[in-house]
Order: structure tokens, then sequence, then C-alpha cells
């Protein structure tokens, strides 16, 4: 497989493209992501055709994004082109047009952009039966899938363009309660049997997709008042929905979140995301910045042999190479952490929580990177990269839980009623604490980079942790560094330590 890959997506509002830097052991990790607004679908549903100068605004960003690419090393591009380019009659003159940029590009069928797009969003193995719902400019996709199966698939002829210059409804203005509902009846009519089909099968969960979807989360987020941008809920949609309507384009632009480029067609693609949550009864849809061009990656992977889809362990693993991370050090400390949590369970010193134990693993790995930056300081940098690194596979909370945990590895540790962690939920608190100090005796116990703990054991007697090391060489800095911590520990765990050591 080659180092790096571009995947090229020909919207019919944008061109969008990401350069996947694959590594060993992952899915590959973004380089590079770049979009222009080409807005192929709006002469195309005002004229019938892609204009001229679309078609050469669209040569000049394919011709752009070849050189980034190939100045990133990239040895393949794949390029795909979706609605506009399947509905316009003179598509030909686009593919020759991206040609003669080197670029080959395919046209792909709708139902083949709504596989991919679930790859993109939900992964190729999804733990919950999950309904996909992609609001493009021209079309919208919908995919059904559970496990690694797709349940449904269909493509609709609706999307953000296409609702706002091909319905007939001038939306540049304000658009009256009657025309919107107009809109939504054109939705619903075709959707029908769509509609029917999902509803016969079911569906526990909702990912919403595509720039029409970030901006209407974006949108709902600015008027409740926090940076939640990772949810839709059907309440919020109508209420933001009304209010668009009720401004003219210019209007609306000066919203947060709202930009010039998106103002003219929020409305054409809000009707669309609402009345499907109508007609699905759908209260909440979560919203993913993955897409097709995610989706294109995930298929090359399996095209070539990939079969590991662990998303979460694969973006943790690319991370950590990416910061140079001491491979030895981080693999002593997971070790480590994984040893302690099991032996504080067992002894019941502390619930099990497969869930925390992931993500104190994880934080594991990745719990030296900030030293990329600076290693003084540098469990605060680990901290600002994972909480700014938008892992794939991880949501916001455990995001913040895992970058916390790296922060507290080293240096001074946190009480419960800390600044710092004033995004926890407080009722996880106390699981929290517990969670980072098992790190920081883990990192504590690799003090001397050589791996040389060979058994950890625990018990619980009046009070006190007894732990027990089993080790193959002198650990007299670690010893007097747990000692250091003796108060942090009590402060977390309500018990006290003592540590006992074993030279073999």
């Amino acid at each position: 497989m080659p180092d790096s890959v571009a995947f090229i997506d020909v919207g019919t509002n944008s061109i969008h493209m990401l350069v996947v830097r694959f590594y060993e052991g992952s899915m590959g990790t973004p380089i590079f992501h770049d979009k222009e607004t080409v807005r192929m679908g709006k002469s195309l549903y005002e004229t019938g055709r892609l204009d001229e100068p679309t078609i050469e605004k669209a040569k000049l960003v394919l011709s752009k994004f070849a050189e980034i690419a190939r100045s990133n090393g990239c040895s393949e591009i794949i390029a795909m082109a979706t609605c506009a380019a399947r509905e316009a009659p003179n598509r030909h003159e686009l593919v020759e047009a991206a040609a003669e940029c080197g670029i080959r590009l395919q046209i792909i069928p709708g139902r083949e952009e709504a596989r991919l797009i679930r790859l993109g969003v939900a992964g190729p193995d999804c733990a919950r039966r999950t309904l996909c719902i992609d609001v493009g400019g021209g079309s919208t996709e919908i995919a059904l899938a559970e496990g690694k199966d797709d349940l449904y698939l269909d493509s609709l002829s609706l999307g953000a363009i296409r609702m706002s210059f091909g319905t007939g409804i001038d939306q540049s203005g304000k658009v009256s309660p009657k025309q919107y509902e107009t809109l939504k009846r054109m939705v619903a009519a075709q959707c029908y049997h769509t509609v029917a089909a999902v509803r016969d099968r079911g569906f526990e969960r909702v990912i919403g997709s595509s720039g029409t979807m970030e901006v209407l989360a974006e949108a709902c987020a600015a008027k409740r008042g926090d940076m939640d941008t990772d949810v839709i809920t059907r309440t919020e949609l109508k209420a933001l929905m009304r209010q668009l309507c009720s401004m003219t384009a210019a209007e609306r632009c000066k919203l947060p979140k709202i930009s010039a480029s998106r103002a003219d067609i929020a409305i054409g693609g809000g009707s669309v995301v609402e009345a499907l949550m109508d007609l699905l009864d759908i209260e909440r849809i979560e919203v993913s910045h993955n897409g097709l061009r995610e989706g294109m990656k995930t298929d090359y992977l399996m095209k070539h042999g990939h079969s590991d889809f662990s998303v979460r362990s694969s973006s943790v693993r690319a991370l950590a190479v990416r910061c140079g991370c001491d491979t030895r050090h981080e693999e002593a400390v997971i070790r480590y952490s994984d040893m302690i949590c099991r032996e504080f369970v067992s002894a019941g010193i502390m619930p099990d929580s497969m869930r925390l134990r992931e993500l104190l693993l994880y934080a594991a790995r990745l719990h030296d990177i900030g030293a990329f930056i600076s290693y003084e300081r540098h469990n605060v940098f680990s901290y600002t990269i994972i909480r700014n690194s938008y892992l794939a596979g991880f949501d916001n909370s455990e995001l913040e839980w895992m970058a916390l945990l790296t922060r507290f590895h080293h240096g001074s540790f946190p009480n419960a009623g800390s600044r710092f962690l004033l995004e926890i939920d407080k009722r996880s608190v106390p699981d929290f604490l517990r969670y980072a100090m098992i790190l920081k005796i883990a990192d504590i116990l690799d003090r001397g980079r050589d791996g040389a703990v060979d058994e950890i054991r625990a018990e619980l007697l009046n009070g006190t942790v007894n732990l027990t090391i089993t080790t193959y060489s002198d650990l007299s800095m670690v010893e007097w560094k747990l000692s250091s911590i003796a108060k942090d520990f009590e402060n977390a765990f309500g018990l006290r330590l003592n540590v006992e050591y074993l030279r073999i």
C-alpha cells in the first residue's frame, strides 16, 4: 500500500480533498483537507446543464488539488463525482476537464454514494442499527446498516442546492410559512418509499453528515449558548428554521455560524432535514464531520486487504506515531496500567468499567505525545493535542477524559474540586481521579524506561492498598516517587497506599 493517497469528492456544492498518510497498524491519518465551493448544482438546476464558467472553476480547483496531492507524496489520486455530475447531460465535459489535470474522475451511482458515506460516518461494522442521512447539494443519501450489513441504501433527489434553486421558491428574501411548508411537502413526495422502508426496518441511532448538517448543528448550538455542535434536536431545528425563514439571506449571514456561502441555501437544506425528522419521527441526530471522502478511504483499505477496523485504536496509534512517541515506554505504561486496573478491580479497591479502562489504555498510549512540542510541560501539551485532535471514533466527552488523564500523569494531581475537572460530569469525578492515579503510577513504574516491572499485585487490608511490585532492576527512584504521591492516592481512593518491592 502506498504511503499517501488523495481522495477527492466532486460534489454538487463543493469539491473536497482529503490526503491520508498510512502508517503500519493504523487506518491512516489525515494530513491535509481542503474544500472549494464551486456550486455545480446552481447552473445545473437553473439551466439544465453545467455551464462553462462552472466547469472551468471545477477544473481550476482540481488542478490545484492534484498539485497539492503530488506535493504531499501521493502516489494515487482517487476522485469521485456525485449528484450534479450524474444528472448533467454534459457530464463528459467535467470528466475531460479532470483528465486534463491528470485525474481520472469516476461518476458513481447514488446507492454506491450512500454505501460509501455509511462506511465514512458509521464505519464498516456498526454496533447498533444505524440510520445515516447525508444531505448534500443535489441529493440526500440514506443508508441503514447493522454490523457489516447494509440493510437499505437509497439516494433521493433532494439537496440544499436543488431545494434552493430548483423549486421556484425564491429564498434570497424572507420565506413565508406557506412557502416553507411547500418545500417540506416536496421532500415528503420524494421520499415516500424510502420513509416506509426505513420505518419497516427500524433504527436505534441516527447519524447526520454533510456541510448542511454541520452548519445546522453549529447554529443550534449557538442559539442554545453552548459548544455542543455534535447534535441536532427536532425542537431546536424547528425554532432555528422559523428564525431563518423570517430573515433575508443578507440577514441570515449575520447569525452565528451561518456564512455568506450558506445563507442562501440554509432554508433549502434545512427543509430536507426537518421533513425527514418529522417523517421518521427522529428527535435527535448525531452529527458527524466525516462523509464520502472518509468512506472512500475505508473502502480503499478494504480493497487492499485491511481487516482491522477498530477506528478508535487506529486513530490513537496513528496520532502516537505522528508525534514520535517512545514506543517501548508507551507499551510498558499500557501494560502496567492494565495490570493495576485489573488488580484493583479484583481486590475490590474500585468498581470495574470496560469503557473507562479502554479510555485509560488509550490515554496511556498518548500520555507523552506533548513531548513532540517540548518535554517541559509536556503533560499540558499532551492535553492540548488530544483535546484538539478530533480523533476518529471518540465523542467530545471521551476526548476530554483522555486528555485530562494525560494532563495529570505528570506534575501536580487534582482534587475533586479542581477547576480543570469542570468539563467532567460531577458524578464521574471520583472515577476520573482513580483512573488518573493509575496512569500516574504506571508512568512512574517505568521511570527508567526499561520495562523492568514483571508483575504487580494488589490487596486491600484494613483501609490500606498493599501494592507488591516484582522487578528485574533497582527501583529506588521509583520507590521515592511513589512515596511522594501517597497523599494524592489517598485523596483519589480514600485509602492508604503501601508499596513493597520484590527483586528477581
